[in-house]
């Protein structure tokens, strides 16, 4: 018998207990509008029935939004690796929303208070375990791995962002044998970062040279398409070519020396970026 309970009562995914999204898709309109007939009850002909439906139907829309809101944001919570609780408790509100507007309804017939106060909360209760509650916590934020990664990360984006406006400023030179060695040369540098493993702290410890090499790649272009007015004579083009390729090739030695990218080599590396990139604009 405890072996059946435990197979149908998960605690660690309950959905009644803000643990898990009750299921992928819920039709929060139609599991909920069941209770709109009761609306007919305020339509007695008089204006001020009229009006009271109004008002009790537009309090139901509000309800559903809410509901609806909350679902979204929970799949989404669900969905994610990393995620903080809503700070907005959208299910919870519109829960109550819902259970106050039967409740509202049910005064309209029975003339004990009682009642319509056990009827809703009898449909708050039954909200609560059809949409469940709010997440209560912040997920993977107590994971380090999870939490070095994400730094990690944002890190290497910071850099492809980087390397990609240097690219679009020397655009500007319409030089497309420039452009592609430049683009190259930050290939190689994003493949050689990319083979990192994003769960330890070393593309923190070469986060400095990295940046500062991007730094000074990043002034040497800036002073090559401000020179007359953007016209860089063909020996500043092969000296900044020139520059930017010694500076990428002491930095991959000093990579490779340190373990980065063992056993690979630079097509390997620039063929591995180039599908990453795919695959991020394929989801994306």
């Amino acid at each position: 018998m405890d072996m059946q309970a435990n197979s149908l009562v998960d605690f660690d995914r309950s959905a009644a207990l803000g643990n898990s999204a009750p299921v992928d898709d819920v039709p929060v309109g139609f599991m909920v509008l069941a209770t709109c007939p009761l609306i007919f009850w305020l339509l007695d002909g008089t204006v001020a029935g009229f009006a009271s439906a109004l008002l009790i139907l537009g309090l139901f829309a509000v309800g559903l939004v809410c509901l609806s809101v909350g679902q979204k944001n929970h799949l989404a919570y669900d969905a994610a690796e990393v995620a903080a609780r809503p700070k907005i408790p959208m299910k919870l509100i519109g829960s109550c929303i819902v259970a106050l507007v039967v409740a509202l309804l049910a005064t309209t017939k029975i003339d004990m208070p009682f009642i319509p106060v056990v009827i809703g909360f009898s449909t708050f209760i039954l909200c609560l375990v059809s949409f469940g509650l709010d997440p209560v916590r912040d997920k993977g934020m107590e994971d380090p791995a999870v939490h070095m990664r994400l730094q990690n990360q944002e890190i290497y984006n910071g850099f492809e962002d980087r390397f990609d406006r240097l690219l679009l400023s020397l655009s500007a030179l319409k030089d497309d044998d420039l452009t592609e060695r430049t683009r190259g040369v930050a290939d190689t540098v994003m493949g050689l970062l990319g083979t990192i493993n994003f769960e330890s702290t070393k593309l923190q410890k070469i986060q400095p040279s990295v940046s500062k090499m991007l730094s000074k790649m990043e002034a040497d272009a800036a002073i090559l398409t401000a020179g007359a007015s953007g016209k860089a004579s063909a020996f500043e083009r092969r000296k900044f070519t020139s520059k930017t390729q010694a500076m990428v090739d002491a930095f991959e030695a000093r990579a490779r020396k340190s373990g980065i990218a063992q056993g690979r080599d630079n097509f390997e590396l620039q063929t591995n970026l180039l599908f990453e990139r795919m695959n991020r604009k394929r989801l994306g």
